[in-house]
């Protein structure tokens, strides 16, 4: 159904060259001061050792909280000491954190000496991105893009959990460190839950320990793994749909339990997406993760997660309603494959942008939630920046009684919360495709604009769909419908990824 030529391209492409062990060294780096071509092979997992100390950075308790503080560690295989630089473009890395898939991070975007090196969501601020200059000595200088200054042994320490800081440059040995590739090409995990080579995508809660349910709709788990077999433990019955090996998203409908989902694989490193149907509605189906199950002697490995994530805000057209393969045929799974970028759909059928006084959710109040479950702003934005964010509201308010002056007004505060939310995201604000308050978007987001935030975007979507063939009903997209939302959508998203 899709017609992006060539159809998973992306996502497969992605998942094996993340789950191929790189073997590497830290020569040919660049010459202080240079932009550093080729400093490091972005596929290969390092300890970062410092000249002075012979300390590794490592995150502080192990932690998978923002926030948690980059500090010194005796060297070990520890997973929180594995690092890999990814490419940000101009000559400038993201360092990510194996254990927690956040980057380091000069916190509050400080430019002061002394200044927290943390980890945070992945962003792409300048505060997140690192030259890697060569010195003669085989090491390496890390220069923060937004501050100027050095990843530094604050202070001269020698002793584990010391402070890693950022100091004017100065080519003393604080500065220096040694990339140490991680031969083994890092921990083997199990499938758990808790496995942090397992790649969550969309609002899960976490707050069970034992399953992770799905919140909205979109929300899906990839991971890669070894071994002849692939299976999920389900709590309650839901309709789940996967994808091995990138091939196409099949349903297994009404299971529960110990599924197995794959067997008779061969040798070498296989991929799997899984993700369930929305509750919504009549249907009560349980959206619970509780981990995979792997093949006696296999193990998962690591991936790596895309620069992208895409967020899709919306009502039943956004969630893909009434099709009965959503959410992958819905135009924003199929825009965030195309990109090779992480998405999610923040969506319910019927919500409306205002919420109103006789029922309909307002998802200028409601995508701060975990799910339609949650009773108060419950999600926690640090977990996953988004690098883009769609809305495309406003098919509902009209039947509720939304005046258009109320409109334009709470669109400018739905933009100022998705921009306190996401601050370097691209934010896109979709005219609705039966053109129910196009002015309003459009105002609201030249009021953004005009008050300075110029990654704000109107979409214009006239023409995109033919009533009598794109849709299933006067307002739905069909499957082909959506196709072809996702055909204008993408390259105007991608021209600002």
């Amino acid at each position: 159904m899709r017609t992006f030529a060539p159809p998973r391209r992306p996502r497969l492409a992605r998942w094996l060259a993340a789950a191929a062990t790189a073997v590497c060294t830290a020569a040919g780096l660049t010459a202080l001061g240079a932009a550093p071509a080729n400093a490091v092979e972005t596929g290969t997992w390092y300890r970062i050792v410092n000249d002075h100390s012979g300390l590794a950075v490592g995150i502080a308790g192990d932690a998978t909280a923002a926030g948690a503080a980059a500090v010194l560690a005796t060297p070990s295989d520890a997973a929180s000491q594995q690092f890999r630089f990814v490419d940000s473009g101009g000559g400038y890395y993201r360092i990510q954190a194996r254990h927690s898939n956040q980057v380091l991070d000069v916190y509050a975007k400080s430019t002061d000496n002394g200044a927290d090196v943390v980890q945070w969501a992945d962003n792409n601020g300048h505060n997140q991105q690192w030259q890697v200059n060569a010195q003669s000595d085989g090491s390496v200088e890390l220069v923060n893009r937004n501050s100027g200054k050095a990843l530094d042994n604050w202070e001269w320490a020698t002793t584990a959990g010391s402070r890693v800081s950022q100091y004017d440059r100065n080519d003393l040995e604080t500065q220096h460190w040694k990339l140490v590739p991680v031969e083994s090409g890092g921990t083997a995990g199990s499938g758990a839950l808790t496995d942090p080579n397992l790649q969550y995508y969309g609002r899960w809660n976490t707050a069970d320990a034992s399953w992770y349910t799905m919140g909205w709709a979109g929300g899906y788990v990839e991971a890669a793994f070894t071994g002849s077999s692939i299976g999920v433990k389900l709590r309650g019955a839901i309709d789940m749909y996967y994808s091995v090996d990138g091939g196409a998203e099949t349903w297994m409908r009404n299971v529960s339990g110990n599924v197995t989902v794959r067997s008779g694989l061969g040798s070498g490193t296989h991929t799997i997406r899984i993700g369930f149907r929305e509750r919504a509605g009549s249907y009560t189906g349980d959206p619970a993760f509780g981990g995979f199950t792997l093949a006696p002697g296999g193990a998962t490995t690591a991936t790596t997660r895309p620069a992208d994530y895409i967020e899709f805000i919306g009502d039943s057209i956004t969630v893909g309603q009434p099709n009965g393969d959503r959410p992958f045929t819905a135009y924003g799974y199929l825009v965030g494959d195309e990109l090779g970028a992480g998405h999610a759909q923040v969506a319910q059928g019927g919500a409306c942008l205002v919420s109103t006084a006789d029922g309909c959710w307002g998802m200028m109040d409601w995508f701060r939630r975990t799910s339609m479950a949650s009773t108060g702003d419950d999600w926690d934005f640090s977990r996953h920046q988004a690098t883009a964010v769609v809305i495309n509201l406003g098919t509902n308010d009209v039947g509720h009684g939304v005046s258009t002056t109320v409109f334009q007004r709470q669109y400018i505060v739905m933009l100022e919360r998705v921009r306190q939310a996401y601050p370097e995201a691209h934010i896109f604000a979709m005219e609705t495709f039966r053109n129910r308050y196009s002015p309003e978007t459009q105002n609201a987001v030249n009021a953004r604009n005009g008050a300075g935030d110029a990654d704000v975007h109107f979409v214009d979507t006239t023409g995109w769909l033919d009533e009598a063939s794109d849709l299933v009903d006067s307002v739905h997209p069909s499957d082909s419908g959506h196709a072809k939302i996702a055909d204008r959508l993408a390259p105007i998203i991608e021209q600002y990824l």
